[in-house]
């Protein structure tokens, strides 16, 4: 997370909090004209939001960020849900999800992949763990991952149809 969405977040968090939402994720996307700051939310239950919910907090995210003024220049404001595939950001966000599908990807290889997905078995306050698919092994196996290699992190809740 860098500086400016930190800030921001941190700005936002008890007006947020007081209105029911929790911010999930803080994210500048693009360059120039084209950016566009994504502020992600669920309900304090951890619950989804809708679009009511985001409509609401939108338009008091946009005047907090009015007074804040954290980014020069133009950008579009955009308040989401967390979706289906709801990211895993922060370490609390782990440990919540233990024992559900995930897909981990990480910057460095590990058993000669960069992607696992399997279910979160457990997470602390330096790792993660899950249990995988590794093709060296023809199998499941148990994957570590210290949370400064993972570069995303999702829930991984296929649509079937």
């Amino acid at each position: 997370m860098s500086s400016v969405t930190q800030r921001i977040e941190e700005y936002l968090i008890p007006a947020m909090k007081s209105m029911g939402y929790l911010i999930v994720r803080v994210a500048l996307f693009g360059q120039g004209k084209n950016r566009t700051l994504q502020i992600m939310l669920e309900k304090n239950d951890g619950t989804s939001v809708n679009i009511d919910d985001c409509e609401i907090a939108s338009k008091e995210i946009s005047v907090l960020l009015d007074v804040l003024d954290p980014i020069k220049g133009h950008y579009n404001l955009e308040v989401s849900s967390t979706g289906l595939d709801r990211p895993l950001v922060k370490k609390q966000d782990y440990i919540r999800f233990c024992g559900n599908k995930v897909l981990v990807k990480t910057y460095t290889s590990k058993y000669n992949q960069k992607v696992f997905k399997g279910i979160l078995e457990c997470a602390n306050d330096t790792t993660i763990k899950l249990v995988s698919q590794c093709p060296f092994l023809n199998g499941e196996c148990s994957v570590e991952l210290e949370y400064n290699d993972i570069s995303s992190a999702h829930l991984d809740n296929p649509i079937e149809f």
